[in-house]
């Protein structure tokens, strides 16, 4: 299983406890979340179905967090404990790596948080 964790709010949150501000950034951050996966799943290899159907987004163990994950479905687990999202991000000793988590992380990062930084601004100017 692959995951990015989109959290770094927590000094935000320390420093207010607006729930307006709160909930649109939580927002917001479901939001990216969604576009990220969506992105992710165009860069998955076309010939694993079931990798492109294992990306998703789930809430985070904090507050103001969601997680993108791919892999770590029974689709994509392996009977040697392996699992598909890895092996396909990373390569084995017998096949190649094609990244596509990675990469359209690393791609969409500056504008997820410029989206984020953006709806909070917004939210604590109301």
């Amino acid at each position: 299983m692959i995951e990015a964790n989109m959290t770094g709010l927590g000094i935000f949150q320390a420093l207010t406890r607006s729930d307006r501000i709160q909930a649109a950034t939580q927002a917001s951050l479901e939001a990216e979340a969604e576009k990220l996966v969506d992105a992710i799943r165009d860069a998955a290899p076309e010939d694993s179905g079931a990798l492109r159907d294992s990306i998703r987004q789930e809430p985070g163990d904090e507050p103001l967090s969601v997680v993108v994950t791919a892999g770590g479905t029974p689709e994509t687990a392996r009977g040697d404990g392996l699992d598909t999202a890895l092996m396909t991000e990373f390569g084995t000793s017998r096949s190649e790596a094609r990244p596509f988590f990675y990469p359209t992380l690393e791609a969409m990062r500056d504008k997820i948080k410029a989206n984020i930084d953006s709806v909070m601004d917004d939210a604590k100017g109301e």
